[in-house]
């Protein structure tokens, strides 16, 4: 199954790679999501490795008050989003290449970012007794939707602290404030937990794509209601 590593990088090298490493063709990229052998597996992590320094490099320039951390969650985004659009059959036009179209694609997810960041701030919260319709029996339903969710996350991770920072992050809660909640001792050890626990989740959805459809399909359930 298609695994991806995630690294570190510096995000003021535009490319970040190495003249003497052995670089891959598109064709072999695109080989590379498509197959499970070591060989292209090698192509899958030279090709994100150096797309990520070069399109987060270029657009680190014109997007400069996005955190570290935000990078590293729209990298994600469009890697996933790239690899979807491969497996289903993904054309690039004649005369563009991967590097580039994935460098659009990541300008997009910047673009989304922002409009989810704008949303996030403008919506109100509304208590749920305020809401129309709202019963016990729905308020237990939608608590046993987010168990299910965590107990799910907590299996991939392994690790139920990391699920407790990851879901208090989503919630919009900063690292000073999850330190309080955790048993963990400062923001950089939050930070860390969030990193790998994210990592090992992507990771593992990306090897189990139906339970990563039936995971999606439980969250937008859940923010539906």
């Amino acid at each position: 199954m298609l695994t991806y590593q995630r690294t570190a990088v510096a995000f003021n090298n535009t490319n970040n790679s190495n003249p003497t490493e052995k670089q891959f063709a598109d064709e072999q990229v695109f080989a590379a999501i498509h197959s499970s052998d070591s060989t292209n597996r090698m192509a899958l992590k030279w090709f994100f490795e150096d797309v990520k320094g070069y399109s987060i490099g270029v657009w680190r320039k014109k997007y400069r008050d996005i955190s570290d951390e935000s990078w590293e969650d729209i990298f994600t985004d469009s890697t996933i989003k790239l690899i979807t659009r491969v497996k289903k059959g993904l054309v690039l036009k004649e005369g563009t290449k991967l590097k580039s179209y994935f460098t659009t694609v990541v300008e997009y997810t910047v673009l989304d970012h922002f409009a989810k960041t704008k949303k996030e701030k403008t919506l109100p919260l509304v208590p749920t007794q305020q809401l129309e319709g709202s019963t016990d029996v729905y308020e237990f339903e939608e608590q046993q939707v987010a168990n299910i969710i965590k107990q799910k996350l907590q299996e991939i991770t392994e690790n139920e602290e990391q699920v407790k920072v990851i879901l208090l992050v989503a919630k919009g809660y900063r690292y000073k404030e999850v330190v309080e909640k955790t048993s963990y001792q400062s923001e950089g050890a939050c930070r860390n937990a969030y990193m790998k626990g994210k990592k090992r989740i992507v990771n593992y959805l990306l090897q189990h794509p139906e339970e990563g459809k039936e995971l999606k399909r439980m969250l937008m359930g859940a923010s539906r209601k």
